[in-house]
């Protein structure tokens, strides 16, 4: 063996312990497309796993995009493996119509589809290899920062991500190249790593020849800078996710903990947060458009994966479209000046005369939702959430409505109608969150003592 393959093998082994790639006990699946890195990987760790004691297959996907091509691909992988004495599954998918009918980029839909499949043929302690190179990585640094990205992005393809592991990760793909020589392994070639209609093939053929006119070692630095911009960005998100914690409540997060937050913490933790709910890739747009409304403090957004961000009292909800709110049936009496609500909120009542209302009311006559006459609070109030079969008759409408109605008119999302407070004395709702006072309740010329509610 040579003092360059020593040189290669010893990288991918180092890369496999660095990261912890493949502990005792644990199988592996390995993505074989049939190409240069995916031969190389397979070929190497058929090699390590029987050294190991690994138990080890591979996983083919046939796209259907790439025609007589991609069938001949899939023959290859099948020889392949059956003169290697390695376990195949394959998969055949048509891609372009899952696409079409999914909404999806068609390369964004086949990414899904491989990792479903892999994910589909692991165990407990099953880790999925893939071939990425340093190569592959220094190009998504590249691809990112001409598309514009955050830190994140310029971290380039990580070694390890749950159970998907990267043992070429620290290996160029000229690396690739010379131990498949060695060892004298064939390998298909796609005909449209050459076309420069996709974007990461101008990249490839195009700049990263120029960058290594000007260093040869590119790759390198760039795995260099990666590193270092990884442990500056695991410190960051490691400090937001422990903040997240401390503004976690019952439905969602506390904005005043959100907002005590600098803007680099604050992003990280949006990040964070939207991923408990979906996988979905988030554009940086999206998570700057959640960070203002919390910065705001009111206000929705939709973002990747049909998740919404609602922010609203002193909480910013997170949840999937079409999820309803749990509405866990709660009731507490109404304690003045101050009633602590379940989900952590504080429910204030205020006594104001007449001349005080005027006062607040001519400052900000928005804040009018707020009053109601204080004569109709009573031994017997209390404060509650939503019941089947409420109805409720606004102020100024003339009408009585169900709240499920009312809800739907004003478009309160589903995941926050079960938290909406709402005051019920004498066997009616006179106050709902939002709404304010019902037609019995309201505050008119004759009133003489007046409430101000708020939550916060």
């Amino acid at each position: 063996m040579n003092d360059q393959i020593q040189r290669i093998q010893k990288k991918i082994e180092g890369a496999i312990a660095d990261w912890n790639m493949l502990p005792q006990g644990c199988s592996v699946v390995v993505g074989l497309s049939g190409g240069a890195d995916s031969i190389a990987l397979a070929h190497f760790l058929l090699n390590y796993a029987a050294k190991h004691h690994i138990p080890i297959m591979a996983a083919h996907i046939n796209h259907g995009l790439r025609g007589v091509e991609a069938d001949r691909d899939e023959r290859f992988v099948a020889d392949w493996c059956r003169k290697s004495n390695m376990e195949l599954k394959v998969l055949h998918v048509d891609v372009r119509a899952l696409a079409a009918e999914k909404s999806e980029g068609i390369e964004e839909c086949g990414r899904n589809v491989r990792y479903t499949f892999f994910r589909s043929l692991c165990g407990e302690n099953t880790k999925i290899a893939t071939a990425h190179t340093l190569s592959d990585s220094a190009e998504t640094v590249l691809l990112n920062l001409a598309k514009g990205t955050g830190a994140r992005g310029l971290c380039g393809i990580p070694a390890v991500r749950g159970n998907i592991i990267r043992p070429l990760i620290s290996v160029t793909r000229e690396e690739v190249e010379a131990y498949c020589a060695y060892y004298n392994l064939d390998y298909v070639t796609d005909s449209t790593n050459f076309s420069e209609d996709y974007t990461r093939n101008k990249i490839r053929l195009g700049v990263v020849p120029v960058l290594k006119a000007i260093n040869p070692a590119f790759e390198t630095a760039v795995f260099t800078m990666t590193s270092h911009l990884k442990e500056d960005e695991d410190c960051l998100c490691s400090i937001a996710e422990e903040k997240l914690k401390e503004a976690a409540c019952p439905h969602g997060y506390w904005l005043s903990v959100l907002n005590s937050l600098p803007d680099a913490i604050l992003n990280r933790a949006v990040s964070v947060a939207i991923k408990k709910e979906s996988q979905a890739r988030l554009a940086g747009g999206h998570i700057e458009a959640v960070a203002g409304i919390v910065r705001a403090g009111a206000g929705s957004v939709t973002v990747a994966g049909g998740i919404q961000c609602f922010a609203q009292g002193n909480t910013l909800f997170i949840a999937k479209s079409d999820q309803k709110s749990a509405d866990h049936p709660w009731c507490v009496p109404l304690n003045l000046p101050e009633t602590v609500l379940p989900d952590g909120r504080r429910f204030t009542v205020s006594r104001l005369s007449r001349p005080e209302f005027e006062k607040r009311r001519k400052i900000n006559n928005l804040l009018f939702n707020n009053f109601i006459n204080y004569d109709t609070i009573n031994c017997t109030t209390s404060v509650r959430n939503r019941r089947c079969g409420d109805i409720f008759r606004p102020y100024g409408r003339g009408v009585t409505k169900s709240l499920k109605k009312l809800f739907n008119e004003a478009k309160i999302a589903p995941i926050l109608r079960g938290n909406l407070a709402m005051l019920e004395s004498g066997g009616k709702i006179i106050w709902i969150e939002n709404f304010g006072a019902s037609q019995d309740a309201c505050v008119d010329e004759n009133t003489q003592n007046v409430a101000e509610i708020k939550i916060i």
